[in-house]
């Protein structure tokens, strides 16, 4: 697929004809996993064992990329980057292409479950800091050995002295994770109040809250913090046969004079909340990536009302825009881009005429 040199790019189609795809390729080039949370084996096509995307970009400098992924389930399960045909490690192309995405499910952000609001800060993070991805790749898979080796110890097939090495990989992976997510929430609250008054809201203290069980904020004193929180519930942990305490069990909510948003607020204000901290997720990117990310737009237009839609697209008027309709927006005449027909995975040119 060619992408004309508009900033804006259109693709409407009804529902199940393959819209979102289109995003989601993109965004595996960026975190070089699904933006839905899905599994390697849900992305692929039915009756398929494998995906490739593959895609060259042009830096805001001028300078062409080639960046390609590529994941098998068959005859064993393996993933491969490359970066203009040379493998790289996961961790060094995360980001190389910036995205910020908005998908419908995201207005439930703050009545969702924490692990998509987990997700959100660590689709953030990824992007602007390798360290951070190793730490959460590393953190993850520890957490996994250690939830393994719990049911083991349940079962009286291993032992508890088995534990401390898990606990020191969490701890240590763990405290990087959690110090990297406070920074990342006091840059948002710097212009957090600025975005959701712009957006129409008059709330005169708003906040982005990380909730932990602890209050550390230095590295050594943090990984001591977690490790005695690891043994004060390693007894509860071996009977629910999981890990319940780290930062995988945090959480984060936006507070508006004290009180927590779902508390109080109405679905619209929650929606520009969201949006609030979309726009503040891109200027974050393009600062620490020094590249303007490209916008990824699902369904905005049955989502968000006319206002919302108008202030979202004029703020990122000078990025490259991706987004998605299930029918043309009323006012065609005056939408500046280029628009395409999505049917059956299919996408052809669509010319207006008025």
């Amino acid at each position: 697929m060619e992408f004309p040199p508009d900033d804006l790019h259109l693709f409407v189609g009804p529902n199940g004809s393959g819209k979102t795809n289109l995003l989601e390729a993109v965004a595996l080039l960026s975190l070089t996993k699904s933006f839905l949370g899905l599994e390697e084996e849900d992305l692929m096509q039915w009756g398929t064992e494998f995906y490739r995307v593959k895609a060259t970009m042009r830096t805001d400098g001028g300078e062409t990329e080639e960046l390609e992924v590529v994941s098998q389930v068959l005859p064993r399960k393996q993933k491969a980057c490359f970066h203009n045909g040379v493998k790289l490690p996961l961790s060094t192309l995360v980001g190389r292409l910036p995205i910020v995405t908005f998908l419908p499910q995201e207005l439930s952000l703050f009545s969702g479950p924490p692990a998509d609001r987990r997700r959100f800060l660590d689709q953030i993070l990824c992007q602007v800091s390798p360290a951070y991805f190793v730490a959460l790749m590393s953190y993850q898979k520890a957490l996994k050995q250690r939830n393994a080796l719990l049911k083991s110890i349940a079962e009286r097939s291993a032992d508890v002295s088995f534990l401390p090495p898990w606990d020191q990989e969490l701890a240590l992976y763990g405290a990087e994770l959690t110090l990297m997510r406070l920074e990342l929430v006091e840059t948002f609250n710097l212009a957090l109040r600025e975005e959701v008054q712009a957006l129409g809201e008059t709330w005169e203290t708003v906040c982005v809250r990380y909730q932990r069980s602890g209050t550390a904020r230095e590295q050594s004193a943090l990984q001591a913090e977690i490790l005695g929180a690891l043994l004060a519930c390693r007894e509860r942990d071996v009977i629910l046969r999981s890990t319940t305490v780290g930062p995988h069990r945090d959480d984060w909510s936006v507070d508006v004079d004290g009180r927590a948003l779902p508390t109080f607020a109405s679905r619209g204000q929650q929606r520009v909340a969201v949006l609030a901290l979309l726009l503040l997720q891109a200027s974050y990117l393009e600062v620490r990536r020094g590249e303007k990310p490209v916008i990824l737009l699902d369904d905005i237009f049955s989502e968000l009302d006319e206002a919302h839609c108008k202030h979202l697209l004029d703020a990122f008027a000078d990025h490259q825009i991706l987004m998605t309709a299930a029918e043309l927006p009323v006012e065609t005449n005056a939408f500046k881009g280029s628009i395409r027909a999505v049917k059956d995975g299919q996408v052809r040119d669509v010319s207006l005429t008025r």
